[in-house]
């Protein structure tokens, strides 16, 4: 038998709380020791059953009730739209009010990915549309198409540049003219091969190409705390049970929550829901500096076009006074060449 809650009255009473299924234990053992049990107190969704037991009106009231609320749920009574830019909500509106969803349809007879299809296909404005049902309210969210930034028109120069800085280690080149060796630093826009070939006096101008392999250098860095704070679920749980009607909440039982740190589950099947609140501690817990460096490297890697040879990686992890500083320096080897371009004047 559970039993929570004591209390000493006087010498010769005290009071308790129990669980319905254990009365009649507690019963017998009153009987046995020649004592007296008086219910001060019920409390519970059972004892509210029983006494609609007695109440068969109120029992049938009831029953009417959520027969009827279970019924209008079942029905969409608010729509609601969001765009982004230059389409308006009512535009929207109008368009799913000719497919015949208005407030009061019922929601078997929206598909919404038929929905979705639809509005795309109807509006060349539209590029992208999300439609779903949140109880008895049908959500619909558009983006529209933009048109794209007209760019400047441009034009080659027959030259080869460097697409980015880096150190040369070879060069390549199957027309124009090396203008750099290597050994040589290089920065974004040098000339690396020059459209020109021949000698003094006959030299011409032509398409340069080849390749130019650099090496490479990509840094990334990252401040972490030495400790971080863990949350983890004591066991303890409190339960709220509601029904909703025209989007409020209407609750059967709701218990003040006592938890000071908490994680809060919402059940939103059935005609009866739930909020389920889980207590949380707090764990202070020394950071993994390693982790976060690798994690650095895979960052700048996964940048990295599939050409690019990663040569070597060197991390870097400083201990401060109340966090790391870490950097990661991944060396490589690419051709940084690029045709050169200039805008039309």
């Amino acid at each position: 038998m559970q039993i929570k809650n004591i209390k000493k009255n006087n010498v010769a009473s005290l009071s308790l709380e129990i669980r319905l299924c254990d009365y009649k234990i507690l019963e017998e053992a009153a009987r046995k020791t020649q004592s007296k049990i008086k219910i001060e107190k019920r409390r519970g969704l059972t004892f509210v059953f029983l006494k609609l037991k007695s109440r068969k009106a109120l029992l049938a009231g009831v029953v009417v009730f959520f027969s009827v609320l279970y019924y209008l749920s079942s029905f969409i009574w608010k729509i609601e739209i969001v765009t982004k830019h230059h389409l308006t909500p009512l535009e929207l509106r109008m368009l799913v009010q000719s497919y015949g969803i208005n407030p009061g349809v019922k929601k078997s007879a929206i598909d919404v990915e038929k929905l979705e299809d639809k509005i795309v296909k109807d509006t060349d404005e539209v590029m992208w549309v999300k439609a779903r049902i949140e109880g008895s309210k049908l959500s619909i969210e558009v983006v529209e198409r933009q048109a794209p930034p007209k760019l400047k028109e441009q034009q080659l120069t027959g030259n080869v540049v460097a697409k980015m800085d880096g150190v040369v280690e070879r060069i390549y080149t199957t027309s124009g003219t090396a203008a750099t060796e290597p050994g040589k630093v290089i920065k974004k826009g040098d000339l690396l091969i020059k459209g020109e070939q021949g000698k003094e006096g006959k030299v011409y101008t032509i398409k340069a190409e080849g390749k130019v392999y650099a090496r490479t250098f990509y840094e990334d860095t990252a401040e972490l705390p030495l400790t971080y704070v863990e949350k983890v679920k004591t066991g303890n749980t409190m339960k709220n049970y509601y029904f909703t009607f025209k989007d409020k909440k209407f609750y059967v039982k709701n218990s003040l929550n006592n938890f000071e740190l908490y994680d809060k589950i919402e059940n939103n099947g059935g005609i009866i829901k739930s909020d389920v609140y889980y207590e949380l501690s707090e764990n202070e817990k020394p950071t993994d500096p390693e982790a976060l460096a690798k994690d650095l490297e895979n960052k700048i890697k996964l940048n990295l076009d599939k050409s690019v040879k990663v040569i070597e990686v060197t991390p870097s992890i400083e201990k401060l006074q109340d966090k790391y500083l870490i950097k990661v320096l991944v060396i490589a080897e690419e051709d940084i060449g690029m045709d050169e371009v200039v805008p039309n004047q």
